[in-house]
């Protein structure tokens, strides 16, 4: 496929979640990145999931948008879903490269990765990859505690070792890329997200904005404090509330407003039923974008407690609503927040420490009119999305570079290994989860059969792991050999096909008991 030579290639990019789906930055990241390059000019093919009563296919600020429909996958297993997903990623780009032609695949994190490299190898295409996150962080560089987690560590590497072009959002998450997955920092650019500043600073009466965020979630009068972000462990909303309780005592009428949502929630709440702080500490979920700036607005101080944090582009986005930050120390925000200049940083992990500094802004006034113009000031001038997209555009074009040479000097097209082989060390397919796939795929009786071939066709995995990893579940009892006379040309042959048996249907749903 010949390569595009100007300055705005065409692109293919895969991100499983944009807006209306949000669910951590990468999300608000791919929205504006995807918007500012189109801008430059670049034509952009986005391939994302589907989302409740939105289009699967629009055209948003010239992006043009591909939802696969994730309603017609039915699994409560997070790796076989993301499969799946895949799985109709990989059959929507075909289609659509069927009739155009691309320059360069942009993947967003692990989550998309085996569709990027699918349709890198298929299309002999370049690929860049964003690394927004690792399990290897999100686990604070402890040993990973089950298969899940080393499975998507797997897929990263995968991943960034047949990259052509690497982006992390910071340079912190630049050097850790480096230790952990022994790529040279060379290899990777460092682009800073940026924020949309003026959607974030033009609520023109914040007064007004106060008083329909409090009426319509019927929060107290007095200070407010700001959370927004997942609800996960590495994100310490746990140390926030602990901070809080302290501040309470001290000040009662003081509030606390949580957006988001994750895993932790319902343990959140129960904590603060059990400290009595419910009427004080109100839980939101998810809320649209014009409420996210009113709740913005409203807040007294913004407060990002991460034991984690690769960039933390809610910082930016507080900055530019013109409220004062509080920070953890770490990561990426380290590189955003200047201690007493654009915001407070505390050590993570202790909520005597962040309550104290949370106390500090609320107490000084001058101190808080201070942070808030040189915050807003930082993000106006140094995270704009057009910049981060001109320099995304420079990693594509380096990145085509360096594959067109690469395929003159090898004269051959690469080879880029199926994820999933043996030689990925099963990256999904486990036995538990081949019952799981052949019930999903309806393989469960004898008209139903089908050939290791064609299983490892319908699941794009080798036949020879399929016939593995089949030849154990068969000596378990799981799934039933069928012997077939066939007919190629004019000489008769047998073809060996398998479908589950009882017990292997009843150890497939066992999970759903």
């Amino acid at each position: 496929m010949e390569a595009n030579t100007d300055r705005t290639p065409r692109i293919l990019m895969f991100s499983w979640e944009f807006p209306p789906r949000i669910v951590g930055g990468l999300s608000t990241h791919v929205y504006h990145l995807s918007r500012s390059l189109y801008r430059k000019g670049a034509d952009i093919q986005l391939i994302t999931c589907d989302f409740p009563n939105v289009s699967l296919q629009e055209i948003n600020g010239g992006v043009r948008v591909s939802r696969v429909n994730s309603t017609s996958i039915q699994e409560r297993d997070f790796l076989l879903w993301i499969y799946h997903m895949n799985s109709l990623m990989i059959d929507r780009s075909i289609e659509i490269l069927k009739n155009e032609t691309f320059d360069v695949i942009h993947a967003h994190d692990w989550m998309v990765g085996r569709a990027a490299l699918e349709i890198k190898g298929l299309y002999n295409l370049p690929l860049v990859t964003t690394i927004h996150a690792t399990e290897i962080g999100r686990n604070r560089g402890s040993s990973f505690h089950n298969d899940f987690q080393k499975a998507i560590h797997r897929m990263e590497d995968l991943l960034i070792r047949n990259s052509d072009g690497l982006i992390c959002c910071s340079s912190y998450m630049q050097k850790h890329v480096e230790s952990n997955f022994n790529i040279s920092a060379n290899q990777i650019d460092v682009i800073h997200n940026g924020v949309d500043t003026l959607s974030f600073n033009h609520t023109p009466d914040i007064r007004k904005a106060m008083s329909e965020i409090s009426q319509r979630y019927r929060i107290p009068n007095g200070k407010i404090l700001l959370y927004a972000g997942r609800l996960v462990l590495e994100k310490g909303p746990d140390i926030l509330i602990d901070a809080f309780e302290v501040l309470h005592h001290e000040n009662p009428e003081l509030s606390l407003i949580i957006v988001g949502e994750g895993p932790l929630k319902q343990s959140l709440m129960n904590k603060v039923i059990r400290l009595g702080l419910q009427n004080r500490i109100h839980f939101m979920g998810f809320v649209d974008q014009e409420t996210l700036v009113a709740i913005y607005r409203s807040a007294d101080v913004f407060v990002i407690p991460s034991l984690y944090e690769p960039f933390g582009i809610v910082a930016l986005e507080a900055m530019a609503s013109g409220v004062p930050v509080v920070s953890s120390d770490v990561g990426g925000l380290s590189e955003i927040v200047e201690d007493a200049v654009t915001g407070l940083k505390v050590s993570p992990g202790d909520p005597q420490l962040l309550a104290s500094a949370i106390r500090q802004v609320l107490g000084v006034p001058s101190l808080c009119e201070f942070l808030k113009i040189n915050g807003y000031e930082y993000a106006l001038k140094r995270y704009d999305w057009d910049l981060v997209a001109e320099k995304t555009l420079q990693t594509y074009m380096r990145s085509m570079t360096k594959k067109r040479i690469s395929g003159m000097a090898s004269g051959e097209k690469e080879q880029i290994p199926s994820v999933g082989t043996a030689a990925d060390e099963d990256f999904f397919l486990t036995d538990y989860r081949l019952l799981r796939l052949l019930l999903t795929l309806g393989i469960t009786k004898e008209e139903s059969s089908k050939t290791a071939k064609q299983i490892s066709v319908l699941l794009r995995q080798s036949e020879s792991l399929i016939k593995i990893v089949i030849g154990r579940l068969a000596s378990l009892g799981y799934i039933s050999a069928l012997i077939v006379p066939s007919r190629i040309n004019d000489d008769f042959a047998i073809d060996i096909r398998y479908h589950l048996t009882e017990s292997g249907i009843v150890s497939a749903c066992s999970d759903f008991s």
